[in-house]
């Protein structure tokens, strides 16, 4: 389990890690949006790729990624946004997936049943263990530690390397920003408790 006590990295890629896929923005998680109770976005990745096709302007993609149940064909709808212009993408793609995941963390449907990860179709559900408390708890338990996706696919999202081979490639990685709107979301959460008195 990811908690405060160990130092190291938590490294996380996919949902159906039974430890850590509960980070990844493909993990089943219905959640509500605060400006349209209409709205239910089924991971943080549909969010991520509904805003984006609201930002164009592509209101036909938006409508899609949100009848999509696979977060793999909604990645290839965000990849189909008409109107898309890469400068205005890289100025608001962050703030989309801190939101997303500040939503995700916080606004979900229910918790009831969660997993630590989604089990993968070939796994057995016995491997993965109950969240503790809420998907919140899970994120700000992982205390200061630095959270890592160790995609060995994606160096701008994640670090371009997996698990295994991050540490030794440390000088190498990319720009894991997933990891870093994570860490920020976590940030906001404890920042939210202590105004709550929590």
């Amino acid at each position: 389990m990811a908690t405060t006590s160990d130092p190291g990295p938590v490294y996380f890629w996919r949902e159906t890690d039974p430890e850590t896929g509960y980070l990844s923005q493909w993990y089943y998680c219905p959640f509500k949006d605060d400006q349209d109770e209409r709205k239910t976005y089924k991971t943080a990745e549909h969010y991520m790729m509904h805003q984006k096709a609201i930002l164009f302007n592509d209101e036909a993609t938006a409508l899609e990624v949100l009848k999509t149940g696979n977060p793999r064909k909604v990645k290839s709808l965000g990849r189909q946004v008409k109107n898309f212009d890469e400068t205005l993408w890289l100025k608001h793609r962050r703030d989309i997936v801190r939101k997303g995941n500040i939503l995700k963390f916080t606004r979900a449907i229910t918790e009831e049943g969660f997993k630590r990860g989604t089990p993968g179709a070939t796994q057995s559900i016995s491997l993965h263990s109950p969240i503790d408390g809420s998907l919140a708890d899970m994120l700000v338990n992982t205390g200061d530690r630095e959270l890592v996706e160790a995609s060995p696919f994606d160096s701008v999202w994640g670090i371009g390397f997996k698990a295994a081979d991050a540490d030794a490639a440390r000088d190498s990685w990319g720009e894991n920003l997933l990891g870093k709107e994570l860490m920020e979301v976590r940030r906001i959460l404890k920042e939210r408790r202590v105004d709550q008195g929590a």
